[in-house]
């Protein structure tokens, strides 16, 4: 396992996460797991379900929790969301870094999280802001995707993290649901 400290970007939108023992956490594009061993250290007896689209970085993900994948508390799928094999699983909390298919139009990925969300979850986005007005640009899009499949923003900040700031999207079912 690596021993590199995360990344000021990853570390604060752990603390939007804000994962608590027990807890199932589902992370969307997970390259080299770094929120991963953030997260399953949050969630202990909880678990952990990583996607992203990469083998590579699936792989790479899987050496640096090594000890958290073999004591079952955290699972790797190297597949693109909406092609992952989750079966009837639910998570309290779904969270993604930098993933644009959350806002880029038609955002399918928006379905696969209102089936896998388990009631009264949230849903926590994070975007690197490289220019005036990335952020209120992608909480305006991601507002309007989610929205399409019942979700609306909770909660919206900014971090200031190198090299860019990091804005944070928290979103919810009105009604817990």
């Amino acid at each position: 396992m690596s021993t590199r400290p995360p990344s000021d970007r990853l570390a604060a939108v752990a603390g939007v996460v804000a994962a608590t023992p027990g807890e199932r956490v589902l992370e969307v594009g997970c390259g080299a797991g770094v929120l991963v061993t953030l997260l399953a250290a949050a969630v202990g007896p909880g678990r952990v379900v990583a996607v992203d689209r990469s083998a590579r970085m699936v792989a790479a993900a899987a050496r640096r929790n090594r000890a958290a994948v073999e004591e079952g508390r955290v699972r790797l799928l190297a597949a693109a969301l909406v092609d992952a094999d989750l079966g009837a699983e639910r998570f309290d909390a779904v969270v993604a870094v930098d993933v644009r298919a959350f806002w880029t139009p038609p955002a399918p990925e928006w379905d696969v999280v209102a089936r896998v969300l388990a009631p009264g979850g949230r849903v926590v986005l994070g975007a690197s802001v490289m220019r005036p007005g990335d952020a209120d640009r992608v909480r305006a899009e991601v507002a309007a995707a989610a929205g399409r499949r019942g979700f609306a923003v909770t909660a919206a900040a900014q971090a200031g993290t190198d090299p860019f700031p990091t804005a944070t999207i928290e979103l919810r079912r009105p009604g817990g649901g």
